[in-house]
């Protein structure tokens, strides 16, 4: 201990005179961000979108199982049960996986966590892509759920990673690399599964191929530096966090980030330490902790999984004979998503946070009730022009959340929270995301059923709340130090 506090002393006093320096995209930090935003956020967005392209043919190899077992087909209601499960045991999985993600990234560190993580990826490939051998529906299940646990715990790390590693004037960009990753995620699952996998019997590769994700963040992530932010104020070794600092920004001179820290770690001292209890009863984590919650609520009651439903309704219509014309506009959507993240990373350092939640929430808004119009006023099985505003609503409300909800909720919250219980608040804004999810993904074809296209209308409630909350609540975090923006939380 001796040894390092002199370490310390001297590499004060050779630093004391450190200047605030603007951050630049190095290699190992472009690197790094690179192989846990894909490995991590990659395969959670994979694991989400790959479902859908074979469900055919893992039905039907499902009812083929249980003929050889039983003798008798599958019931319809059989099967709808067994399905639903498949699909929803994902976003179980992800729950809990966000739940262990605290504890474990404080314990092991980021990287170190991320690496352990990595074996869930690969068990649960190896249950998916051997099911077929095994005739064994049950390891379809098992795998999703695993995989979910996967990525829940993965969602909730590399955002903290992200923005830990992250120079300040850079930190809304590398974080926006998590969202940019899940959608990639969607659209090679989307691309894989018309193009590449799509026969009886590729369905196996297909849904186990998020373990090459995995398997590449083994080979490169052990050459990456941890986080140095957790290195010093989690573990206090100094040392180890000036030198994963200087590698990552690519300067020897790194007074003053390291003093910028103690000063962090310095106030977070004076106060207990916080585990997922002590976010609702501490009164300076109030007003965060809501802001977490409901940015993730808001992603997902925003009604983004029900454009996407009927997205591909509104393809129908415009091109009724024409399913090669529809598969390609679905896959377009995949990609204006992409792009559009890609859009959000050049200028979320110049725009800011707020901005780029506030006005994306008020157009999405506009863009569900014309969507409620235009489908209600367009003609049955007849093209007009109702169609084709449809079909500009879609992708204008796919860009606004693509601009802001789906990337900058995951970039403010990491932001809002000091290095204790920045680990658990993520946690709780995951399970958050995840379990929102489930319930859309549950109540959405009843409620559909029952008012159809004035489905929107109910999106539109939820979505004038959020536009509300947080033009009210949710403050400019751009070009801040932790410090600064956790100290505006403090009740005085």
């Amino acid at each position: 201990m001796s040894v390092n506090n002199n370490y310390d002393q001297k590499m004060s006093m050779m630093e004391s005179g450190g200047e605030e320096k603007q951050g630049r995209l190095t290699l190992i930090l472009l690197l790094t961000s690179f192989v846990v935003a894909v490995a991590g956020s990659g395969t959670y967005g994979y694991g989400t979108g790959v479902i859908s392209a074979p469900s055919k043919h893992i039905q039907h190899f499902y009812n083929d199982t249980y003929a050889i077992r039983t003798g008798d087909e599958m019931s319809d209601n059989g099967m709808l049960w067994l399905w639903s499960t498949t699909v929803s045991v994902y976003c179980i999985g992800g729950a809990f996986g966000a739940l262990i993600a605290a504890p474990a990234g404080d314990k092991f560190g980021r990287k170190g966590f991320l690496l352990i993580n990595s074996i869930f990826s690969i068990i649960a490939s190896l249950l998916m892509g051997f099911s077929e051998v095994a005739s064994s529906y049950e390891m379809i299940i098992a795998g999703r759920t695993v995989l979910g646990f996967y990525a829940g715990a993965a969602i909730t790390i590399v955002p903290v990673y992200l923005s830990e590693i992250a120079p300040k004037n850079l930190r809304g960009a590398v974080g926006i690399m998590h969202q940019l990753a899940i959608t990639v995620g969607i659209l090679l699952a989307q691309i894989f599964g018309i193009f590449v996998f799509n026969s009886e019997d590729n369905w196996p590769l297909l849904i186990s191929f998020s373990g090459f994700f995995a398997v590449m963040q083994l080979c490169i992530l052990p050459f990456c530096p941890e986080s140095p932010r957790w290195l010093l104020i989690t573990k206090g070794n100094t040392k180890k966090s000036r030198q994963a600092l200087r590698r990552y920004r690519g300067d020897n001179d790194v007074g003053y980030e390291v003093r910028e820290m103690r000063k962090e770690y310095e106030e977070e001292s004076k106060e207990p330490k916080v585990g997922i209890k002590g976010l609702f009863t501490n009164p300076n984590y109030r007003r965060p902790i809501m802001i977490s919650i409901l940015l993730q609520a808001g992603q997902q009651f925003s009604g983004i999984n029900a454009i996407f439903f009927y997205a591909t309704e509104i393809y129908f219509m415009i091109w009724p004979n024409n399913s090669t014309a529809v598969m390609y506009a679905t896959i377009g959507s995949g990609v204006v998503n992409v792009l559009v993240t890609l859009v959000a990373i050049a200028v979320v350092e110049r725009v800011g946070r707020r901005p780029l939640l506030i006005y994306p929430y008020i157009l999405m808004t506009l863009f569900t009730i014309m969507i409620t119009v235009s489908l209600n006023l367009a003609t049955p099985n007849v093209k007009d022009a109702w169609d084709y505003i449809s079909l500009i609503c879609v992708y204008g409300y796919i860009v606004c959340f693509a601009l802001g909800p789906g990337p900058i909720a995951f970039v403010v919250i990491p932001e809002i929270w000091s290095q204790g219980p920045r680990p658990s608040a993520m946690s709780v804004a995951v399970q958050t995301n995840w379990w929102c999810n489930f319930i859309v993904g549950i109540t959405f074809p009843y409620i559909q059923a029952s008012i159809g296209a004035y489905t929107f209308l109910v999106f539109t409630a939820l979505l004038t709340c959020v536009s509300i909350f947080v033009f009210l609540i949710v403050p400019e975090t751009k070009n801040r130090t932790f410090e600064e923006i956790v100290s505006s939380f403090r009740v005085k």
